[in-house]
């Protein structure tokens, strides 16, 4: 009882984090998008890939799932028909570095960033935006291409910083 409390309660916090971090968008509004979506996407991808490691495969897809419901409420995602396939390229992130971190932190971190990048690349890029948004800007496209490998990635080596820092803590 007491180990599921608290990783419910890790789980909230690395959601507030993550909400927090999608929120900068309002708190920096002076910055371009496109530096904002590395900035941004680069500190959601952190928190996930760090519940990943600390809370497993549920507390993440928790987190991958109702980020993107966030954001959307928030007004940071254009089209609720995108929410689906963000989740779901966050759920792919969450489960390769869970199932591959012990195996060998780079190989999670690059699987990871590069199943996630595949994921949104196929999911809105070559399914959403054609079929169900066709009139959607075109920088819309460059922000679900390659940008989503550099944050993922950038994600991941912030989480190689941090994990340790947080292995130290809570031993």
């Amino acid at each position: 009882m007491k180990r599921s409390l608290s990783k419910l309660t890790r789980t909230a916090i690395l959601l507030a984090l993550t909400v927090l971090f999608q929120s900068l968008r309002v708190i920096m509004p002076f910055m371009p998008a496109n530096i904002s979506q590395y900035v941004v996407g680069s500190l959601v991808n952190l928190c996930l890939i760090v519940t990943a490691v600390t809370i497993g495969i549920k507390g993440g897809a928790v987190i991958a799932i109702v980020a993107p419901v966030i954001a959307f409420f928030q007004g940071f995602t254009l089209s609720a028909i995108l929410v689906g396939p963000i989740a779901l390229g966050n759920l792919v992130l969450v489960v390769i570095v869970a199932l591959l971190y012990k195996k060998s932190m780079v190989l999670a971190f690059a699987t990871g960033a590069i199943a996630k990048f595949v994921t949104l690349y196929i999911g809105i890029v070559l399914i959403v935006l054609p079929f169900f948004l066709p009139g959607a800007p075109a920088q819309l496209q460059l922000a679900f291409s390659w940008p989503q490998l550099v944050t993922a990635s950038i994600g991941g080596v912030l989480a190689a910083l941090v994990l340790p820092i947080l292995d130290k803590a809570v031993k």
